[in-house]
């Protein structure tokens, strides 16, 4: 009667059948001649096979133990591809980070981390899905991306957002404006100011409108716009005053004056990540060059 086959007496068999001795078989799995000679005996034994018999003092595969060896090399030859794919993934994870920010943080922001992050793996594929902070909170949902960054509001019961990072605010002026003497502004200097602003719905746009309302400034702001980025081009070219957050600001001020902007407007970073699956390693690889880049802002 045959009986359940143990791994030991398949990888001494497979041993033996890659150095087609006991000796080498037995210095390969680090035990010794007797003790291969014995799994092989119960394998056999076990299987009802002969699968090796002696040819000149040495040991030679049956067409029996030639065919079961193709099945325990395939076996094996997946345990290899395993062991691996978890040695890729504890080294860099699943290979694909998939990153989703605002447009203003993908100019301002993501383009030196993304080049320390790969300067440390060199071989991940990035997707970086540049959109607003509601289409982001639906991604995230949807566990179509890793790590959100946005310096709007995430307001989403399925995730957590964390605040990353804390910053006001900046004013942006086109070069020569009378306003640029000042190393900050004020609100109340804005008064008569051409105003270009972000659309009504804007988180940063509500904020600056409750300040200009506090402070006596008329909020009838003269250009609106959806992008930050069109906001910093027309101040360039001299078509009034825009507040905009600082990462944006940054990426312009060749183009342009910078100054803070008081009382402060706050424009704090938000991150968020799925919650139903925890992060890979290249997300906390990714989280940890993006902290120490903030750090030096």
């Amino acid at each position: 009667m045959t009986r359940a086959l143990n791994f030991q007496q398949i990888a001494a068999f497979r041993a033996v059948m890659q150095t087609r001795t006991a000796t080498r078989a037995a210095a390969m799995l680090n035990t010794t001649q007797p003790s291969i000679s014995r799994r092989i005996a119960e394998l056999q034994s076990a299987a009802g096979l002969r699968l090796f018999d002696l040819h000149h003092g040495r040991l030679r595969p049956t067409r029996e133990g030639e065919l079961l060896y193709q099945t325990v090399r395939k076996h094996f030859d997946g345990l290899e591809k395993i062991e691996a794919v978890a040695a890729t993934l504890r080294k860099s994870g699943t290979g694909m980070l998939r990153l989703g920010c605002t447009p203003t943080l993908a100019m301002g922001l993501l383009p030196p981390v993304i080049n320390g992050f790969l300067r440390r793996f060199p071989h991940t594929s990035i997707n970086i899905q540049t959109l607003g902070t509601p289409r982001l909170a639906d991604y995230l949902h949807q566990d179509l991306l890793d790590v959100v960054l946005t310096t709007g509001v995430l307001d989403h019961n399925d995730f957590h957002p964390e605040i990353i990072r804390n910053a006001g605010a900046v004013c942006v002026l086109p070069p020569g404006h009378r306003l640029g003497r000042k190393a900050a502004i004020n609100v109340k200097d804005l008064r008569g100011e051409r105003i270009l602003t972000l659309s009504d719905r804007d988180d940063l746009t509500i904020e600056i409108r409750k300040q200009f309302t506090a402070h006596g400034v008329t909020d009838d702001f003269a250009i609106e716009t959806s992008s930050s980025i069109t906001v910093c081009a027309l101040v360039a070219a001299g078509n009034g005053i825009g507040i905009v957050n600082p990462y944006v600001a940054s990426t312009f001020a060749h183009q342009l004056l910078v100054r803070d902007i008081q009382p402060l407007i706050p424009v704090d970073i938000q991150m968020a990540m799925p919650t139903q699956t925890a992060p890979s390693v290249l997300t906390r690889h990714f989280l940890t060059v993006l902290t120490a880049h903030l750090a030096t802002l």
